[in-house]
């Protein structure tokens, strides 16, 4: 168990590296932060069907926070807005899809209002001390 937490957090440090340095992270460390988080919750002694249903709450849950700020955005533009151009990055996606099939879903609901609120706080704080003014929320994908 100790290896395979080592190697979940080794991946983990992996994306945040990558999304810091270049904004932008290798699509395919989300399956593997996938399969070792589902192998994580098998040694937990949490059955297949356990992780798929908790998986699919969870999943569902971020579809209709998807489709709600798509609905946002697209009510306030008066016409059709996809989130994942400009609004939210894929990496972000992968990554609440990833931790979705790991966490109970208390503890998802939990980490998603925690995250977003530290990115938020950060930004914040960011804004007040920066010379540079940003306004680009946090998790918004920036195309130079």
């Amino acid at each position: 168990m100790l290896i395979l937490k080592a190697a979940i957090l080794a991946v983990l440090a992996l994306i945040f590296v990558q999304d810091i340095r270049s904004r932008s992270v290798y699509w395919f460390l989300f399956p593997i932060l996938l399969v070792l988080f589902i192998a994580a919750g098998l040694l937990q002694y949490r059955s297949l069907t356990v992780i798929r249903e908790t998986a699919f709450i969870n999943c569902t849950f971020l579809a209709l926070q998807f489709l709600l700020l798509s609905l946002y955005f697209s009510l306030k533009n008066r016409k059709w807005v996809n989130i994942t151009t400009g609004l939210l990055g894929w990496g972000d996606i992968l990554l609440l899809l990833s931790v979705a099939f790991y966490l109970s879903v208390l503890n998802f609901l939990v980490f998603y209002m925690v995250s977003l609120i530290g990115a938020l706080l950060t930004w914040l704080i960011w804004q007040a001390i920066a010379d540079h003014k940003d306004k680009h929320i946090p998790l918004e994908i920036t195309w130079n």
